[in-house]
Formats: structure tokens, C-alpha cells, sequence
């Protein structure tokens, strides 16, 4: 009995790779944890950026900024017909309101994301066909107006920036378009959307 007792029992190949893979990840979120330039002096980097990349795991250590990323951001549609100044329209849909100012970061990620981001066209494109639509159907744009998506985040600077720059925050704008209504509108009605 106090042989048995004694006998370490051995682990099992499925009960090994699950050791090995925790100690793995174990070790990537302790490296994930290190000042960024800490972690470009390591030669192991590539390494952990493959890892990130491959489990989908990318960190950002970023709550603990003791000055917020974003100081403030707009985001609106702007409208140009003929020879007339250019009109400022919300760009939350349905309705094209205007967002409030409570949700700037969920609208931050949401445009940056998704909108602006290269690999999703997809979902920039319906989103610039459902707001082509909504313009139209307000009646006050004709098809050869075009349209623009703005966004105009205000990024904090850092501390070293204000004192030297004397300026809080520096505007990254980025804009989409400008796209002819009737264009966007005639492509929806070409492929309807499939239920």
C-alpha cells in the first residue's frame, strides 16, 4: 500500500500537450506584459508575433495610460451637390443621427475597425450604401451628390508632447469617398441582399 502510495502517477500524452501549451501561453502573457521597449530588445519577439498572430491574442496594456488614448472624436457624413457649400450629416444609421458623445470609443473601434479597415470592404461598402439610401430617401440630396465619411479623432499627446508642442491632442483625420449617391443606391438595387 505505501508503494503505491508512493508511485507518482505519469500523465497521459493528451494531459502533456495541455502542460506544455499553458506553460507556452504562461510565458507569452508574462512576455505581454513588458514595457514595448523592453520587448523590441528581446530577440525572441518574431517569435511571440507569431504566436499573437496565429491564436489571436494581440494585448493592449493600454488601461493603465495614466492619460486616456482619445481626447475626443467626431464623426460625420458630408454631403457636396453642384456648386452649393458642402452639408454636415450624422452617420449613425437608421435615422443618420448623430452619436453621442458617451459612446466615442465604441464608435472610434467600430469605424477604425471595420470601416476604415482595408481587409473588410465588405462591410464599408453596405455601410456607404445604407447611408447613400438614407440620404436619398430624406429627399433633400439629388443621385449626383456625392457623399464622404469623416473621421476626426483627437489623440491625446503625451506629456512630453503638451509641454513642448503646447497642445493636447492632435487630430488623425481619415475620410472615405467622396462616393455619388446615385451610384452607391443603383449598385444596392443591383444585388439585393440574399435572406
Amino acid at each position: 500500500m505505501a508503494a503505491q502510495l508512493m508511485r507518482v502517477s505519469s500523465l497521459t500524452s493528451r494531459e502533456k500537450v495541455i502542460v506544455v501549451f499553458a506553460t507556452v501561453h504562461l510565458i507569452f502573457l508574462l512576455f505581454g506584459v513588458l514595457p514595448l521597449p523592453w520587448r523590441d530588445r528581446i530577440h525572441l519577439t518574431p517569435v511571440f508575433s507569431f504566436y499573437e498572430r496565429i491564436t489571436r491574442s494581440h494585448q493592449v496594456w493600454n488601461m493603465f495610460d495614466t492619460i486616456p488614448n482619445m481626447h475626443s472624436l467626431d464623426a460625420r457624413l458630408v454631403v457636396k451637390e453642384g456648386g452649393q457649400k458642402p452639408h454636415l450629416v450624422g452617420m449613425v444609421l437608421p435615422g443618420l443621427r448623430r452619436f453621442s458623445q458617451n459612446d466615442q470609443v465604441r464608435f472610434h473601434n467600430w469605424m477604425m475597425n471595420t470601416i476604415f479597415n482595408p481587409s473588410r470592404g465588405v462591410f464599408r461598402e453596405s455601410y456607404m450604401k445604407s447611408a447613400a439610401a438614407a440620404l436619398l430617401s430624406s429627399g433633400r440630396y439629388g443621385p449626383d451628390a456625392e457623399v464622404s465619411l469623416e473621421a476626426l479623432p483627437l489623440y491625446t499627446r503625451s506629456l512630453l508632447g503638451v509641454r513642448t508642442l503646447k497642445e493636447i491632442a492632435v487630430e488623425r483625420p481619415s475620410v472615405l469617398g467622396p462616393f455619388r449617391l446615385g451610384a452607391l443606391v443603383a449598385r444596392n438595387t443591383a444585388n439585393p441582399p440574399t435572406p
